[in-house]
């Protein structure tokens, strides 16, 4: 009988040294997120339009909105040129700007005016000023002040640390000259500008 029970007591000492294993992986899926919205789809300058007034403050400065009467008084006292704001804008959440919104992981980032479409307005696509004011998150304004459009044109980037939300205002000007000399028909145009989120 002892020697049963020793005989018992070293198998189950040798069964408590064996050893049984699985494994698993921890997978982690983490996408690149890059991504740019803009709420105004058209900023008007109608100087033909009877319904439009008050102005715009971009910066220190402020801008009348475009419309007949503010094209008159132009008209009637200005020797040079003069920046008006425009009479609407399409969609915007505010009537005075556009809001951009960069949503991203990535630390560095650049919005620009990539390419111009239509046109060019027969005034010349110059007359028409950007100017981009940072409301929250990251990045800086590479247009301060009112800039004339050309692509490629910085708006404003983030060199570090960009991660997150990121709102800014979007702002246009459109310059009238008094020297303009503007054909029977008048003019009624468009352009079409690009803007494009991009990171290294």
């Amino acid at each position: 009988m002892k020697r049963k029970l020793v005989t018992f007591m070293a198998l189950l000492a040798s069964l408590s040294l064996a050893a049984t294993a699985d494994d698993h992986t921890v997978t982690v899926r983490i996408p690149s997120v890059l991504q740019l919205t803009l709420d105004a789809t058209d900023y008007k300058f109608d100087f033909n339009a009877s319904s439009a007034s008050g102005t715009v403050t971009i910066g220190s400065n402020s801008y009348t909105k475009a419309s007949q009467a503010a094209y008159l008084t132009f008209l009637n006292t200005t020797s040079g040129t003069q920046d008006f704001a425009p009479t609407s804008i399409e969609n915007a959440a505010n009537p005075d700007y556009g809001t951009v919104t960069v949503l991203t992981n990535r630390a560095q980032w650049t919005v620009k005016i990539d390419s111009i479409d239509d046109g060019p307005l027969t005034l010349g696509n110059g007359r028409v000023k950007v100017f981009a004011e940072k409301v929250s998150g990251k990045g800086t304004s590479s247009t301060t002040t009112p800039t004339s459009i050309t692509a490629p044109l910085t708006l404003f980037n983030a060199s570090s640390n960009g991660q997150g939300r990121s709102v800014y205002k979007l702002y246009y000007l459109f310059t009238m000259d008094i020297n303009d000399d503007i054909p029977l028909s008048g003019i009624n145009e468009y352009i079409t500008v690009n803007l494009l989120l991009t990171s290294p």
